[in-house]
């Protein structure tokens, strides 16, 4: 049976329970608690185009799992047991959260450490609530890709966090990887940097006169934050062990990277004979090598491609 036709029939059955309503009040309440920051996040993915395309590639990826597993309904539409113990990680790193921010803004303390904590333990509780929800509607029978979910989304809002202070290093390593590739395929190209009094000097790449300005949506951020959350997910998800999950993150890390480098130098190397049409050309390549770098990593990690067939129960 389809997966709506099973929680239409479910619905059915519950409504007619008391406490039903009761559980959806309490579950959607504390949800609905972390509507300011739940909106901060959207504003601030929305606003940024990096950040909103590794969220399209990895909600693409979670139903690719949902589609390929197939669950089933079990448990649903009530407070079940995985309903429950997300909901107290969820209040206990709450309950951390509002600590930290005690410590750092009534004592005045200045800690990295508790930055970091102050941070991790709203993003995680804030999955969390999502999580208990998504148990009450669907049941226990989805935990494994629950779980998965909710672990990469957390790593995907924390780092998101930190994109402004990335931008220059993995500017300045993409600027300098492009030319020693250019350089090994035997071609001349200069590097070298403009308006050094700025903040952040514009990293400049010279090619057949041309100059090529290696700005902040060339650093690659999203490209590796895509890859690095598709690995991610597909570890926890298929349980790998800590050093082959970690081996995983690493290899599409340096997916990411290498496909953006080949983006910068594909622009390069085009654009000289179609410079008329740069704009178009710059989105279409990036546009390439982002999905490319996204089913590489799928496939080399041995994502789902294929639909899961359930063997019929026996009597």
């Amino acid at each position: 049976m389809a997966l709506r036709y099973q929680l239409i029939e479910t619905l059915i059955n519950r409504v007619k329970r008391p406490n039903f309503w009761f559980e959806l009040v309490i579950v959607t309440l504390f949800l609905l608690s972390f509507a300011p920051v739940s909106y901060w996040f959207a504003e601030n993915t929305l606003s940024e185009t990096r950040i909103f395309h590794s969220l399209i590639t990895l909600s693409l990826a979670i139903i690719l799992l949902y589609r390929f597993e197939s669950p089933t309904i079990k448990n649903a539409l009530e407070i079940n047991t995985q309903c429950q113990k997300s909901l107290k990680f969820a209040f206990s790193l709450l309950v951390l959260f509002i600590a930290t921010k005690t410590c750092l803004y009534i004592f005045q303390l200045d800690s990295f450490i508790l930055n970091i904590i102050y941070s991790l333990s709203i993003v995680s509780a804030m999955v969390l609530a999502l999580s208990s929800f998504v148990f009450f509607v669907f049941g226990t029978e989805i935990s494994r890709i629950t779980y998965s979910s909710a672990i990469t989304f957390i790593l995907f809002l924390f780092l998101s966090l930190f994109m402004i202070q990335v931008d220059w290093p993995l500017r300045a390593l993409a600027a300098q990887w492009s030319v020693y590739l250019i350089e090994f395929l035997g071609q001349s190209v200069d590097f070298f940097l403009a308006n050094k009094h700025q903040n952040s000097p514009d990293l400049i790449i010279q090619f057949k006169g041309r100059n090529f300005n290696v700005a902040s949506e060339c650093n690659g951020f999203g490209i590796i934050l895509n890859t690095a959350l598709i690995s991610l997910l597909l570890s926890v998800y298929k349980r790998h062990s800590f050093l082959n999950g970690f081996t995983n993150i690493i290899a599409a890390l340096f997916i990411g990277f290498t496909f953006n480098v080949l983006r910068i130098i594909s622009i390069i190397f085009i654009a000289p004979y179609a410079f008329q049409y740069y704009d178009f050309l710059h989105e279409l390549l990036g546009t390439i090598y982002y999905w490319g770098a996204f089913f590489i990593t799928w496939y080399l990690l041995k994502g789902p491609l294929e639909k899961t067939v359930r063997e019929p129960k026996l009597p």
